[in-house]
């Protein structure tokens, strides 16, 4: 499967950040296929993580990293876009020790000009550290930059974006986006992570912590999905599931 530097069928672009070649494979897990990132950077340089880090259940993405030793400023561009459409954008970092020096950095992540989060790791992390951002974008393009602030070594793991529909998150405008506190699952599939294909969109739903703590409600009425958000059936309560 040859990488391209373009949106799949889906509208979808996945990034594996450090992946050598120029050949695109499928994650086992949400069938979408994820390629290199040599076409939509040309700067840092392809690391690996350390072996002890790389568990069963670690996806293939993040066995390595693209790392920016040069430079204040690095930046993707993922290409062929719709210029005023809404899009999220998901950032993912695993330090793994690639740089054998037990120091994770922190540093900044800007969507364009516009600043995005801080990016904090811990060396003891064994799972990934992702951040979202939602965003309309003005033109058919849109740059995704890792910014030096002098605390280490950026570096990124994976990059990915998935078009939204322009009714859904309102507050998202061409002069203000959002940024991901968290997003649960409580429906019946509630101790499993829910994504694609099960949301169209790919957003991921993560289990609640300790389901016990609430209380369990089910009705055999229909359940209304807010057309603001388009909830996937599969983390709405107990149920009939309707649109």
């Amino acid at each position: 499967m040859q990488a391209r530097a373009q949106p799949d069928s889906n509208g979808f672009i996945s990034i594996d950040c450090g992946l050598p070649g120029t050949t695109a494979y499928v994650d086992n897990t949400t069938t979408l296929a994820y390629a290199p990132d040599a076409a939509f950077t040309d700067a840092g340089e392809n690391r690996n993580i350390s072996a002890e880090y790389i568990t069963p259940g670690l996806a293939r993405r993040y066995h390595n990293v693209r790392s920016f030793p040069d430079c204040a400023r690095n930046c993707y561009t993922l290409r062929s876009l719709t210029a005023g459409n809404k899009y999220l954008l998901r950032a993912a970092f695993m330090y793994g020790n690639y740089d054998g020096l037990d120091r994770p950095p922190f540093f900044d992540l800007h969507v364009g000009v516009n600043f995005w989060t801080t990016v904090i790791v811990s060396s003891s992390d064994t799972a990934p550290w992702q951040s979202e951002a939602i965003v309309v974008v003005p033109d058919n393009f849109v740059q995704v930059c890792l910014i030096n602030t002098d605390y280490g070594t950026p570096f990124i793991s994976g990059l990915s974006l998935r078009p939204l529909k322009i009714s859904l998150y309102p507050q998202v405008n061409a002069t203000q986006g959002l940024v991901l506190l968290t997003r649960r699952n409580f429906g019946e599939a509630g101790d499993i992570v829910v994504r694609y294909p099960h949301d169209p969109y790919d957003r991921i739903w993560l289990p609640w912590f300790d389901a016990t703590m609430w209380g369990r409600l089910s009705t055999t009425q229909d359940v209304r999905i807010d057309d603001t958000f388009e909830a996937p059936s599969k983390v709405m309560p107990d149920g009939h599931h309707a649109s």
